[in-house]
């Protein structure tokens, strides 16, 4: 077995929140991969520290892990425009990872999680940038995350939203079928749970759009979202300054230094994605089943490594 050991904060969750139990992870890795196997159509990594994000993510539920693995290569093939990986030698891509948009940030809220992400919305030109671009480095980074931050595999993450640069421009590049795609991959084959949503600094215009836009997320998701409008206090009595960089009156590092570390951090993984562009689905090859057998319809209930806890 090939993956990293906890900390003893983060295995607590582990155990308590995700069903588990550290003396079966091999077995359970085991027979994860024997179900890939079996798949003809899916070429899926087989790391374990990759497939172990998809059983905590699902809480040790073998059949929702395998849905939801299934679901993050299809999704790519079917949603390119939105999930495939950016050419990282491409200048516009190299520009687009320099203004630092989505940010994860050093410091969890307590050592046993979560981790936050700001996302700095306005940071980018809408005329020189798409919002398929922006989907397209955000898929980018989470892929890093799921393989190396066991903070936010385990204990989740929360959304720091800033719309301070947040002009119509931004908001126009927006629609409904693009945020049900977004909303599709992230609830269907994404395994990071997200604990909270924070706006911050919101314009006048953002309360007709977030009320048009929430309807569209998953009903879980509608209850973890906090507008705080320009009342910073009110963020930092959840998020405390010391965890949130300098330039929103934290005292962490600056936006430029995440911005450079971040970019690093990404360089890093080049042959990574190289490499992981191999895997995927053929949907010529897939055995279809009856609904009544499917992974889907099935998850959480026959097959699972252990009962399903609900968050």
């Amino acid at each position: 077995m090939n993956i990293r050991p906890l900390s003893e904060a983060l295995q607590k969750v582990a155990i308590e929140e995700l069903n588990e139990d550290p003396k079966r992870i091999q077995d359970d890795l085991n027979n994860f991969k024997e179900w890939i196997k079996e798949q003809p159509h899916l070429r899926a990594r087989m790391d374990d520290q990759f497939l172990i994000a998809f059983l905590r993510g699902c809480k040790y539920s073998l059949e929702k892990a395998k849905t939801k693995l299934d679901n993050f290569y299809t999704f790519k093939e079917k949603y390119p425009e939105l999930l495939k990986r950016p050419n990282l030698e491409d200048p516009k891509v190299r520009e687009l990872l320099r203004l630092g948009i989505i940010l994860y940030l050093p410091e969890p809220l307590t050592e046993a999680g979560p981790r936050i992400v700001l996302v700095r919305n306005g940071a980018y030109d809408p005329s020189k940038y798409s919002f398929a671009e922006l989907a397209q480095m955000r898929t980018l980074i989470q892929d890093i995350v799921l393989m190396e931050d066991d903070v936010a595999v385990v204990a989740g993450i929360i959304f720091v939203l800033d719309f301070s640069e947040v002009g119509m421009s931004h908001l126009f590049q927006i629609n409904p079928g693009v945020m049900r795609k977004v909303s599709q991959y992230t609830e269907k084959a994404l395994p990071l749970r997200v604990k909270a949503s924070h706006f911050i600094d919101t314009p006048l215009v953002f309360e007709p759009v977030f009320n048009w836009v929430k309807p569209l997320m998953p009903q879980k998701m509608q209850g973890r979202l906090y507008v705080h409008g320009s009342k910073r206090e009110e963020l930092f009595k959840i998020i405390p300054k010391k965890l949130l960089p300098k330039d929103y009156g934290g005292e962490n590092l600056s936006i430029q230094e995440l911005i450079d570390m971040w970019e690093q951090k990404v360089l890093s993984y080049a042959d990574f994605f190289k490499d992981d562009d191999k895997y995927g689905v053929d949907e010529s090859l897939r055995v279809q089943q009856k609904a009544t057998n499917s992974t889907e319809s099935t998850a959480g209930l026959v097959g699972s490594f252990r009962k399903l806890v609900v968050d």
